[in-house]
């Protein structure tokens, strides 16, 4: 389905699109080009959107990831969206959501391509050691209170090697790069919508519990010696998982410390 202010072409995912409202891509606004999938959904979002829309776009001029970092976004290659979701769960615990998605996204790429899959903590999906999508999430309040979750995600699919900036040919890949096959985006997406509404129910009924053991055995950093920085400070040592909360658990010479994704960055990932 085409929304108002899209370039006149055919939405290549309206054929996945399925279920009713709160069911995770029952309703696909595809773009041609847009500025922020992320912008697009806000605005949807406080139209009244329902839990589950989803828009896509086939390239981005300002895609940015967490901490407004710049996404590179070309077109007709990768996937490019933000899910509208309205959880019903404390606001603690909304950055729980991007583990989530992320254990979701690995999930759905290993369904459609033969890639191993990595996490590193808080949202990045890594292949090779390299990062290959990202996920945002960025709450929408009125009044003080949240009243809807804007779930970003970006995965790299079919750029090829060459493609990928020379700045980022050390830390950056696709999936396409990586196993030397091409991958359906819109089979992709299906797949990502089908598991991140399996894991996004699971979350709300159940908490993060279920799903703390399935993200950290995609860990890539658990085990790892790392320095994170947070705010002015900066620590050294070994990612010991996350805890309950998804918190990262960072063992040091002085004990062990505990950090909420969002407010830190971990150095030296790519060099491990």
């Amino acid at each position: 389905m085409l929304c108002r202010g899209a370039l006149p072409t055919m939405n290549p995912y309206e054929i996945i699109e399925r279920g009713g409202p709160g069911e995770i891509g029952w309703r696909i606004y595809f773009f041609e080009s847009l500025a922020s999938t992320q912008e697009k959904a806000a605005e949807l979002a406080a139209h009244g959107s329902a839990q589950g829309t989803v828009v896509i776009a086939d390239s981005q001029s300002a895609g940015r990831g967490r901490m407004r970092r710049r996404w590179h976004s070309p077109p007709g290659v990768n996937l490019y969206l933000t899910v509208i979701l309205r959880p019903r769960m404390a606001a603690e615990l909304m950055p729980q959501l991007s583990l989530v998605a992320g254990v979701a996204a690995a999930e759905a790429i290993e369904l459609v391509a033969p890639a191993r899959v990595r996490l590193k903590w808080p949202n990045d999906l890594w292949i090779d050691g390299r990062k290959t999508g990202g996920i945002i999430s960025e709450t929408v309040t009125e009044r003080g209170q949240i009243v809807a979750v804007l779930l970003g995600i970006g995965i790299n699919v079919n750029l090829q090697a060459v493609e990928i900036p020379a700045d980022l040919r050390e830390t950056a890949i696709s999936i396409r790069a990586a196993t030397g096959e091409s991958c359906d985006r819109p089979a992709l997406a299906a797949a990502l919508f089908s598991r991140l509404n399996y894991r996004y129910m699971e979350a709300e009924r159940l908490g993060f519990d279920p799903v703390r053991p399935v993200w950290e055995g995609y860990s890539a950093l658990t085990g790892r010696r790392v320095v994170v920085v947070s705010g002015t400070a900066r620590e050294t040592g070994v990612v010991r998982g996350i805890d309950v909360d998804g918190a990262l658990m960072l063992e040091t010479g002085t004990g062990t410390l505990r950090f909420v994704a969002g407010e830190v960055t971990v150095e030296g990932a790519y060099q491990l």
